[in-house]
């Protein structure tokens, strides 16, 4: 059951992916009008690295010897919520005229916040509910640990301060990665 429920998760995660991808490549291809948002790519950066813990997360759900209908729809709403923090960033830039990242961010940071919010709480309730799967409970608690703050960090996104989204999408960067390093690989 694992293998099936393993390609649609990453069907999602691969149509996440080509949100982020061909949305930096539209962008490069339009430099020339693009008023860049670092403050975006930061945090394309943070829904890629997400993605990444997402995806090789699911080598732990292989050990799961029984799969019912939560277990199957938990992931998958997990999963669906990572692809809204990939596509609700994913500018398309048009043909003509300039193309604010600013703006463009600001417009959709609530909608981004949320779903990096969500992600977080998704993992938090994931890790509880497969706690078996990770090691026992130390491992489970450790995991949990590292997420509270990836919850914080996202929650400084809603922050108006431009110096909280920053500390908030630098904070998660530095902890997602910590996380993939020490917990998902």
């Amino acid at each position: 059951m694992f293998e099936h429920i393993s390609v649609l998760l990453s069907f999602v995660f691969a149509v996440a992916l080509t949100h982020l991808l061909t949305s930096t490549t539209e962008l490069i291809w339009a430099r020339d009008r693009v008023r860049v948002s670092w403050l975006q790519v930061l945090w394309m950066a943070n829904a890629l690295i997400a993605l990444v813990i997402g995806w090789v997360g699911m080598y732990y759900l292989s050990t799961q010897t029984h799969w019912d209908t939560a277990e199957i729809l938990i992931n998958f709403v997990g999963a669906i919520i990572q692809y809204f923090s990939c596509s609700l960033l994913s500018l398309r830039p048009r043909d003509e005229g300039a193309i604010d990242m600013p703006a463009f961010f600001e417009r959709q940071r609530p909608f981004v916040m949320s779903a990096f919010t969500g992600m977080m709480l998704m993992g938090l309730f994931e890790n509880w509910w497969d706690r078996s799967l990770l090691g026992g409970p130390s491992s489970w608690l450790w995991g949990e640990i590292s997420v509270l703050p990836m919850l914080v960090f996202s929650l400084m996104g809603f922050v108006p301060r431009r110096w909280a989204q920053w500390l908030g999408g630098a904070g998660l960067a530095a902890i997602q990665t910590y996380f993939l390093f020490t917990f998902a690989v």
